[in-house]
């Protein structure tokens, strides 16, 4: 039996490891606990940590940057967390978040990133991909009600959906791909922290998130979810599938407040999360009867 990180003992082979950051709201500002002008240092901090493990995979989990004053401020922003994320050795994936588009249209956040899978005149913010025999769908939680986009701002953090199009795109992305284990990422949360109060709606969820979870659900393959948006983080298990919040990499100032994660999955189904700086360790077991740390 191998001991692997993240306090994962598994009898399974590993398939796949992959780095996770989320929240990074990089911009030239503090505010609360937010040391947004910190996240570029921890960024290059965290694509270090990913290309010493040789890694072949990162994925981003949203909110790159955060407001600046400008669409110009904020490009410039941007620029300066690509150059820095492009340093990463392997394949790279980004999951839009709702900051990301305070000033930006989702074309010119795409356009800046310069990631070919991103065409977004296809409508690209959401698609999928396949490694190492494992169906990875990103989602995109930015639009209003009516199916509109996120955009330059106009828009309320906490009354995110998802569009119809994408949820009919979802449902016939994993009958196609039935054969396969999935892990979905989304920014905005498909389930909710179930510390958090609930008797109200929660802010973090996406609207329309029941019926996304039911499609998850009726699919049977979804091996786990993987959100951001939730800046504490938070893991439960919903009808037999793991939600993952990873906590943000902007919360705290220093390295010594830094947030992210390496994610390892096993043949046998187990599934670990290495944590780094403020972001917590833990595994879950292939029955999916509980998350351990």
């Amino acid at each position: 039996m191998s001991t692997r990180p993240g306090g994962a003992d598994t009898g399974g082979r590993s398939l796949l490891s992959f780095g996770l950051f989320a929240d990074a709201h990089y911009a030239h500002r503090v505010y609360g606990n937010r040391h947004c002008q910190d996240s570029l240092p921890k960024l290059r901090a965290c694509i270090d940590t990913f290309n010493d493990r040789e890694l072949p995979m990162v994925v981003n989990l949203g909110d790159l940057i955060d407001t600046e004053e400008d669409s110009e401020m904020e490009l410039a922003s941007l620029a300066a967390m690509c150059a820095t994320y492009a340093r990463f050795q392997g394949e790279r994936h980004t999951v839009l978040g709702n900051h990301d588009l305070e000033t930006l249209t989702k074309q010119e956040f795409f356009r800046a990133l310069r990631f070919s899978h991103c065409s977004v005149e296809g409508h690209a913010t959401y698609y999928s991909f396949d490694r190492n025999g494992i169906h990875f769908v990103v989602l995109d939680g930015n639009f209003h009600r009516d199916g509109t986009d996120f955009a330059c701002g106009d828009f309320r953090w906490d009354d995110a959906w998802s569009s119809e199009a994408q949820i009919a795109w979802l449902a016939s992305d994993l009958r196609a791909t039935r054969d396969k284990r999935t892990i979905v990422f989304c920014h905005e949360e498909l389930v909710p922290d179930p510390r958090t109060p609930g008797d109200k709606p929660n802010p973090y969820v996406v609207h329309n998130a029941a019926p996304v979870r039911s499609i998850l659900e009726r699919a049977g393959t979804v091996w786990a979810v993987i959100q951001a948006h939730y800046h504490p983080g938070m893991r439960t298990i919903r009808n037999g599938i793991p939600y993952i919040g990873i906590r943000a990499m902007v919360e705290g100032a220093g390295q010594e407040n830094n947030a992210y994660a390496i994610v390892s999955l096993y043949a046998d189904g187990a599934m670990s999360v290495e944590g780094s700086g403020r972001q917590e360790s833990f595994r879950i077991a292939p029955s999916r009867q509980g998350i351990q740390p």
